[in-house]
């Protein structure tokens, strides 16, 4: 029924009526109507230590439940301090409810030196979001909600953006605080199905490409791959959609020549729910893909990118692969000329997926921590050189268990991610693979896994600077400048969060180390020196 309140007062009826049950924000001087009425209702108010931890955490805890993220953030610096999180989650396509506020509607726009003032917000944020949308009549707020949850349920799920004036903000609402209807997903066009179901059937070479897109389909791709015989390849965002120790999976091996090569040689490619990303390549140049391409996709622009399509299906990854299952089902059985397992472990013989000179290290590391990990373990990895030779030597079997920032790759993304995660849910194992360039930039985020309790291990690949960049620069003839940077002891700097910290001795230490730090009842530091002896 209609009430009469604030506006702020009824964004969070709303929201509690959407099932959101936490809000990532810092207070501040322009938001703090956002807050009233706070305490009459079941919403946690999760207060990070900088405006990019409030987004990077509300992205974090999208990955781990499947809702929307949710921040809170104040006008000017609390926007743009969030938005390199907010472009991290619009790269890679989850869900995130930005509610920011401006000044009064009418200094808009004025250039009148009020505090936080931008000419033009809304420019800012919208490169980086499905829509943006500027809240000028209180009235409006229901149907502006109910379009951001129907871009979260039915579309390429992408941050969204609601700036509120504080006179809109503080003045009365007069709706009804309830949901709208949400939004189907598209689903495939029949026609369409059968021509794709045709075309595989009829491939004697195929190849699986899956993307993040597919990630909600795993047991409809495992039998694809099955039915069809064919090898399948992921990217990054799609490592466990198919388990990576399948007989047919490469797992996330497109920056290698010869499984690139595999891929342009095959009749038939068939790409669902992925970019063809140039991270996902490690940086080498677009392959050719000499067959025919079928695409499926939920976004209609990423369709046409990267290489011309034979078919392009238009959506719900889930839903088309279990139309074009049963399609083949009528045909009858694919005319693979090589059996699929066989040509992926002949592949496997041909590269050996080392793309830095400390890959053997980091491989005796990751085999340990593997021995280690349940299997249903998030990890929450930064850009750092350990995690590049994760991402082809940690196989994992369950989507989406590997979060990394794949698409616009910017560092400190590792630890208030992995809190987001964790606090979505606490009883699921969270890990955080980074580097000591990483950490440092998102550090003070530690007080906030001490003040939550999480059992959070934090494992610091410690290697003395920008390494990757420093390799790159070698590479290209250039000079070592700006890449060597001093570390603090990052074992005592968690003690004095009030967290644990360990510098790890050996890989037995690291075995005994990890397990603790899986039963603890906080966050641990675990550091490893790149350059200790023992990784020799």
């Amino acid at each position: 029924m209609a009430v009469t309140m604030s506006c702020g007062e009824a964004l969070l009826r709303l929201l509690e009526a959407y099932d959101v049950d936490a809000v990532f924000g810092l207070p501040g001087y322009h938001s703090v109507e956002l807050y009233r009425g706070f305490e009459e209702n079941s919403i946690r108010q999760i207060t990070p230590r900088h405006e990019q931890g409030s987004a990077y955490g509300a992205y974090g805890y999208a990955a781990t439940t499947g809702k929307p993220g949710v921040c809170l953030l104040v006008s000017g610096p609390g926007l743009t301090n969030a938005l390199t999180a907010i472009a991290e989650a619009y790269s890679n396509s989850f869900p995130m409810l930005v509610i920011t506020t401006m000044n009064q509607t009418q200094e808009l726009g004025m250039a009148g030196g009020r505090m936080h003032e931008l000419r033009a917000q809304g420019d800012i944020i919208r490169e980086v979001t499905a829509f943006t949308h500027t809240l000028l009549d209180a009235r409006n707020l229901p149907q502006v909600l109910g379009r951001a949850f129907a871009v979260f349920s039915s579309q390429r799920p992408r941050p969204v953006c609601i700036q509120i004036p504080t006179d809109v903000l503080e003045g009365p609402a007069e709706f009804a605080t309830e949901p709208w209807p949400q939004a189907s997903v598209p689903a495939p066009e029949g026609a369409t199905v059968r021509k794709i179901a045709a075309l595989l059937c009829g491939a004697h070479s195929p190849m699986v490409v899956l993307g993040g897109g597919a990630a909600r389909a795993s047991a409809e791709a495992v039998r694809l791959v099955e039915r069809l015989d064919a090898p399948v390849v992921s990217s990054c965002a799609g490592k466990g959609i198919v388990p990576e120790d399948h007989p047919l999976c490469l797992g996330f091996a497109q920056p290698f020549g010869p499984v690139q090569e595999m891929i342009g040689e095959a009749d038939v490619v068939l790409a669902v729910g992925t970019e063809f990303a140039e991270p996902d390549r490690y940086f080498t140049d677009e392959y050719r893909i000499g067959g025919k391409l079928i695409r499926i996709d939920i976004d209609p622009e990423q369709l046409m990118a990267y290489s011309r399509p034979e078919i392009a299906l238009l959506s719900d990854a889930r839903l088309a692969l279990a139309a074009i299952l049963e399609a083949m089902e009528e045909i009858g059985t694919p005319r693979v000329a090589t059996p699929g397992a066989e040509r992926v472990t002949a592949m496997k013989e041909h590269f050996d997926g080392d793309l830095c000179e400390d890959a053997p290290k980091h491989k005796r590391v990751l085999e340990v921590i593997r021995e280690v990990l349940p299997e249903d373990t998030l990890i929450s990895a930064d850009p750092a050189q350990m995690t590049y030779t994760a991402l082809y030597h940690y196989p994992v079997r369950r989507a989406g268990c590997f979060q990394y920032p794949n698409g616009y790759a910017a560092m400190g993304f590792g630890l208030p991610f992995a809190i987001g995660a964790k606090l979505g849910a606490p009883d699921r194992p969270v890990v955080c693979f980074t580097g000591d360039g990483c950490f440092q930039m998102t550090v003070e985020e530690m007080a906030v896994a001490v003040e939550w309790k999480l059992t959070l291990p934090i494992i610091v690949w410690a290697n003395g600077g920008y390494k990757v960049v420093r390799e790159y620069m070698r590479s290209k003839g250039l000079p070592n400048v700006g890449t060597d940077i001093r570390n603090p002891d990052f074992a005592a700097l968690s003690q004095a969060f009030g967290g644990d910290g360990v510098r790890v001795q050996s890989l037995d230490h690291l075995r005994q180390a990890l397990a603790a730090a899986l039963n603890a009842g906080g966050p641990t530091v675990l550091e490893i020196d790149g350059d200790a002896p023992w990784l020799m």
